[in-house]
Formats: structure tokens, C-alpha cells, sequence
């Protein structure tokens, strides 16, 4: 046990990636008020570990806490205290979202408020693997450059933080100013040892200052109804004048719910849909050219087109995809924005890195009408669009490129006949093959259609988004560990149109 003075804002716990967990305990006063599982090596000293992960115990400044874990002797030494947050310097990608160490999953609470975009997300200070999963918390001003937060919400006896969203308590509602912002989220009963024997709820937090800090408010705004019921959706329903809520039930099943005071909810429909599963969402998507079309989202990105009056989501009941490839899951789309944006979590590995799992590129989600039918498109942001710097423009069978420093690039592929290629980016291959609509990148392989006439080709670091016909085919694929951009070489057979574009 190690017993000290709270004198500094943040406790530095030691992380040693690659060691067995132990149960780490943090009083105040002689009360619990943190239970982790997190690495620790045993029999080294100097102790041996990789970065520090801050812990902000600011307030309980002035008390006594205590740490706790069993046989870490060497563990409890290393641990430190900073009035400052560690960064941990790796290179990184510029313009996705990725924490400074640990894991990430999906994403939650987005809202635009106040001149800045949130983003909450399921967060693992103390290990880049799936475990204390807590709502880490980063703010933006362009949805491209990110600062992250001091973690915003814990685990707790109840159970671990799931997933959830956001929205700004416009209606004066709960006894709060209209300016605070509200949040909807899932309280995991039963997966930590501290929340042993508890179910799965829906829950309240709220924030009073912007999103700095959260604060818990009981009891659950709905009780356990499911197995593991999770990931709460919350927009108001202008037509019908009311709050509607989806949530995930169990199997492929969903719920949607609806209040007009934001704490007593009705269900009003259960629904199951072809394939889906979890992290739902229900939002009214703009249609080019006029109009508009209800979708049901889901977790791997298959999507459902329908009517909703507030009560009832009334589908043909066709499964459409959204994604090409399995690497984004969970996207769920921003509270306060004009346009339907969304952010999914892409589920890389990065390897040799402390932290795993990125944000893809947020991007505005709208419907095209095509050959008789309803298509979602997936465009970047107005402002990805506004930080491209046009740096080449070629006609040409073979283009070579090297990058000064180390920004995301993108390359615009314009075929008329369509487009097939090879191209090598670092030890990174990348084929397209127009007939086939193949594209293989390090032998991956997803359909991006048929003699498409434009290609995106996105690199940040590790990550790749391509897209195809403007946004109508999108997929995701990270490439090889540290790739520093240093040089493109594209080569075709017949001649294309290339722009090369950085992004600052």
C-alpha cells in the first residue's frame, strides 16, 4: 500500500504494456473511489514500463489516499504525481483522432456546442487492450486537430461506462439550465469485479461547464429490460414533440423509446433487423435535390432506409451496407451540427504503438438518388475540404511524389474510362482493377465498383480511407506499421488525372 498527501493534480500510474494485470485500488479518506485492472511487472527495479497514464485526483487535494495492490512493491515506487498531463510522444496521425496511449473504442456523447466539437470514447487509460472502460474525452474546432481531455467518466461500483451520446438540454429540462449539456449513456452492472451481481442500465450524467467535467445522476432514467440492453440514442422528434431513444436489446433486436420530460420513458416499438447489432442510431438524412429519408444505423454499418413518426420506424426491411471493409464499426453522428456528421471507431491494431484503436474521418452523410434507388454518400467535412493544400497536378501514366514532412496526403485518381492501377506507398502495395472494382491493399481486398471514374486515396500515418464516385463507396484499411509517408509511385496503363493534395 502506498499512503500519501493529495498535493498534485495527477497520479502517474506506471504502465509495463505487456505484463499480467493486477487489481489496483485508489481510496480517499478510507472510501473506494477507483478500482482498476492495470499492468504490473514484479521483480524488476529499476521498474521497468513503457509511459505514464495520468489519473487527475485534484478533487481530493489536501486529503489522504491511499493505493493499493498486492506484491507490486516496485510498482508503488515507480508510481508518480504531476500537476501536469504526460504526453507520450509517438508519431501519430495528424488529422484522425488517436489517444495518447491506451485503448479506444466507440465513440460517444457528440456534440457541437459552444464553437468546439466533443468527442467522447470509450477509453482504457492503462492498457491498449479492452478493459476500465471509462468515456475519455477530446475537443476540437475543425473535427480535424483534437486535444484530448482529462477522462471524464470511470467505472464505478455500478459498473463500467458503455456507450452512449449527447445532447444540449435545449428545453430546459430536469431542473438544469438550457445550456447544459446531457448525456445518455450505459452502465455495464456485472463487468468489473467492484459492480459484481448488477445489471445493465441507462443512465444519466450531465456537464454544467461545457463538457469539463461529467456529473452521474441516479437513479438509472430506465432499468434493466434485456440481457446486456446498451448504447443509448437520444434526439428530439419535432413532428411529435417528444425525446425518442433506440437502443439495442439483445440478438438483433432493438428498442425504441420516448419521452417528453427526458426521465420517464415508453416504449413504444421493438424491432429486429436483418444482420444488425448494437450501437444504433435514427436520424432524418438530407436526400441531394430535395427531401428527406429516415435511416436506422447499426453497428457494422448497415443501415436501413424508412419512415418514423415518433413512435414506430416503419422499414422495407432491406439490409444496405455502408462500409467496404470491417476496419470502422460503431459510427455514431453529432448532436448540434447543420449537417448529419458522423465519426466511426476504426478497429486497427497499431502495432508497436502505445495506444490502439482511431477516429476515422468524420464525414456528412447524405442520400443519392441512383438507378431507382436510395444510396448514402459519405463526403469528408466542409472542413477537410477547406485544409487541402493542392500541391501536384498530373496527367501522366506514372507519377512519383514525395511528401516534404510528414502530413496527411490525399491523391485524386480521375479516369474517364475508368480506373486501374498500381501503386506502392513505403513498402505499402495498392492494386485497383476497374473491371473486377477490386482494390487489394497489402492483399486485402474489398469491391470499391465497377469502372468508377474518381478515386480518394487518404493517408495519415497508419490509416488509409479510400473512396470511390465521391463518397458512394468508402472503406477503410490500415497499413503497415510507422508508415511515414516518403514517396507514392503510381503506375497505369492508360492515362489518368492526378491530384495530389496535403492537408495541414
Amino acid at each position: 500500500m502506498k499512503s500519501f498527501i493529495v498535493e498534485k493534480k495527477y497520479i502517474l500510474f506506471p504502465i509495463s504494456m505487456d505484463a499480467p494485470c493486477k487489481m489496483v485500488t485508489v481510496c480517499s479518506e478510507g472510501e473506494k473511489i477507483f478500482e482498476f485492472d492495470i499492468p504490473v511487472e514484479n521483480g524488476n527495479s529499476p521498474y521497468r514500463f513503457q509511459y505514464y497514464a495520468p489519473l487527475n485526483v485534484e478533487k481530493w487535494k489536501g486529503q489522504e489516499m491511499t493505493i493499493e495492490v498486492e506484491e507490486a512493491l516496485d510498482f508503488l515506487e515507480a508510481v508518480g504525481f504531476s500537476d501536469d498531463r504526460v504526453n507520450t510522444v509517438q508519431h501519430k496521425p495528424q488529422i484522425h483522432f488517436s489517444p495518447e496511449s491506451g485503448w479506444i473504442n466507440d465513440p460517444n456523447g457528440l456534440i457541437y456546442a459552444n464553437d468546439r466539437y466533443h468527442l467522447f470514447f470509450q477509453y482504457n487509460p492503462f492498457q491498449n487492450q479492452w478493459g476500465n472502460l471509462c468515456w475519455g474525452h477530446a475537443v476540437s474546432r475543425d473535427l480535424l486537430h483534437w486535444e484530448q481531455l482529462d477522462t471524464a467518466m470511470f467505472p464505478d461500483e455500478n459498473g463500467s461506462m458503455f456507450s452512449g451520446c449527447g445532447i444540449i438540454n435545449e428545453r430546459g429540462l430536469l431542473e438544469l439550465p438550457d445550456s447544459a449539456l446531457l448525456f445518455f449513456y450505459t452502465m455495464a452492472g456485472g463487468k468489473t469485479k467492484w459492480s459484481e451481481r448488477k445489471k445493465f442500465t441507462q443512465n444519466l450524467a450531465y456537464s454544467l461547464d461545457e463538457g469539463n467535467t461529467l456529473k452521474k445522476v441516479n437513479p438509472p432514467v430506465i432499468e434493466h429490460i434485456a440481457d446486456e440492453n446498451r448504447d443509448p440514442k437520444v434526439y428530439w422528434h419535432e413532428k411529435s414533440q417528444a425525446y425518442y431513444m433506440v437502443l439495442f436489446l439483445e440478438g438483433n433486436q432493438f428498442g425504441i423509446f420516448r419521452s417528453e420530460n427526458l426521465q420517464s420513458w415508453v416504449c413504444t416499438q421493438t424491432l429486429e433487423l436483418d444482420k444488425a447489432w448494437e450501437c444504433p442510431d435514427l436520424r432524418e438524412i438530407p436526400v441531394e435535390g430535395g427531401g428527406s429519408k429516415w435511416v436506422f444505423w447499426s453497428a457494422d454499418g448497415f443501415y436501413f432506409l424508412g419512415e418514423f413518426d415518433g413512435f414506430q420506424f416503419m422499414t422495407d426491411g432491406i439490409r444496405r451496407e455502408a462500409y467496404q471493409t470491417t476496419v470502422p464499426y460503431a459510427a455514431q453522428t453529432f448532436f448540434g451540427t447543420e449537417d448529419v456528421i458522423t465519426i466511426p471507431w476504426l478497429r486497427t491494431q497499431n502495432n508497436g504503438k502505445y495506444y490502439r484503436g482511431v477516429m476515422g474521418l468524420p464525414r456528412k452523410l447524405t442520400l443519392v438518388q441512383l438507378g431507382g434507388e436510395l444510396r448514402l454518400r459519405m463526403m469528408p467535412v466542409e472542413s477537410f475540404l477547406n485544409a487541402r493544400e493542392l500541391v501536384r497536378v498530373d496527367n501522366t501514366c506514372e507519377l512519383k511524389y514525395t511528401p516534404e514532412d510528414f502530413r496527411a496526403t490525399q491523391i485524386q485518381l480521375l479516369g474517364a474510362g475508368g480506373i486501374s492501377y498500381a501503386a506502392e506507398v513505403n513498402d505499402n502495395e495498392i492494386q485497383f482493377d476497374a473491371e473486377t472494382g477490386i482494390l487489394t491493399i497489402n492483399g486485402e481486398q474489398a469491391f470499391m465498383g465497377r469502372n468508377v471514374h474518381e478515386m480518394s486515396i487518404l493517408i495519415d500515418a497508419e490509416i488509409c480511407e479510400v473512396t470511390t464516385e465521391n463518397g458512394l463507396y468508402y472503406g477503410i484499411f490500415e497499413l503497415k506499421p510507422s508508415c511515414n509517408i516518403q514517396e507514392w509511385r503510381i503506375c497505369s496503363k492508360e492515362m489518368l488525372s492526378i491530384k495530389v493534395m496535403e492537408i495541414s
